[in-house]
């Protein structure tokens, strides 16, 4: 649980060096990848290493086909037992042609010869300059001083002569009263953001004139705090289809998995991508400045 080692900026000095120009039109994708089982339940679903690299593999070309600048993904296994002790942010990074990417470990613990080291990560095509963590409210004291806790990271971006920033997070799937108080808190730091802000991530949360919504003991809902909150876009605002649903992947009833953009911005696309590679879908979305 060191704090030192929960966020690292990494460079693959020997992939791509090119660095895109300036556009006005970028893109940018979420996919939580469920640390690479597929749609199993569990994470110990007795996979070889082949069998999990291979399915790495596959995760790893459809975020070549997607060619977003950046990629938020959730549930990356840095070093953890189940998964063979590869580190999955690298290996994708590496794979999808990402030379940039930070790991941010929500979960950093080892018992005798097991070891759990999970969390969030962020791939880019452009230099990550910093990335920050931010952290959420927790569940319980005890249960972060023993195991971790979801938490989140604010990426800033250089692209050509300016700045943007990623916001990478996958709120608690515990309580909408958590969920609520976790956006609130990316609300305040996107309010005194001097350059966009963006945040993508698995949010856990629809909006409460969607399917399988949910509230706090208030009525408050993550979904729509981020509306009330005037800083922010996002893509469905009308009632979703079973396409533009995000999870299950094999029967999705639910919008959980979410981009949301400045309101200085533009949705100029939007779109869910039809895979079983995790029990999530990946969204993408190409944005006009």
């Amino acid at each position: 649980m060191s704090p030192g080692r929960r966020v690292s900026v990494h460079h693959n000095s020997s992939g791509a060096s090119h660095v895109p120009e300036r556009k006005d039109t970028f893109s940018i994708a979420t996919y939580n990848i469920a640390h690479g089982r597929g749609l199993s339940e569990s994470n110990w679903n007795g996979e070889s290493k082949d069998q999990r690299s291979k399915r790495l593999t596959e995760i790893a070309t459809t975020l070549r086909t997607i060619n977003a600048d950046w990629v938020v993904l959730n549930e990356v296994d840095f070093d953890a037992s189940w998964s063979h002790g590869v580190n999955q942010a690298e290996s994708l990074a590496i794979a999808a042609d990402y030379p940039y990417w930070v790991e941010q470990r929500n979960i950093d613990f080892r018992i005798l010869f097991w070891t759990w080291r999970f969390g969030n990560a962020v791939l880019s095509k452009y230099p990550i300059k910093d990335a920050k963590l931010v952290e959420l409210p927790d569940f319980a004291a005890w249960e972060t001083w023993l195991g971790g806790k979801k938490r989140g990271v604010v990426c800033e971006i250089a692209t050509g002569d300016s700045i943007l920033t990623v916001a990478g997070v996958h709120l608690s799937s515990r309580s909408e009263a958590l969920r609520v108080a976790s956006a609130q808190v990316l609300c305040d730091i996107a309010g005194s953001s001097e350059t966009a802000f963006f945040i993508a991530g698995d949010l856990n949360s629809t909006p409460t004139t969607f399917p399988v919504s949910d509230v706090d003991e208030k009525g408050g809902n993550a979904i729509e705090l981020f509306d009330k909150s005037g800083l922010f876009q996002r893509h469905p605002t009308e009632i979703p289809t079973k396409s533009s649903m995000t999870f299950e992947s094999n029967d999705p009833t639910r919008v959980i998995d979410w981009i949301l953009i400045p309101k200085l911005t533009q949705f100029a696309d939007y779109q869910v991508i039809n895979t079983e590679q995790s029990d999530h879908r990946p969204v993408v979305a190409r944005v006009h400045e």
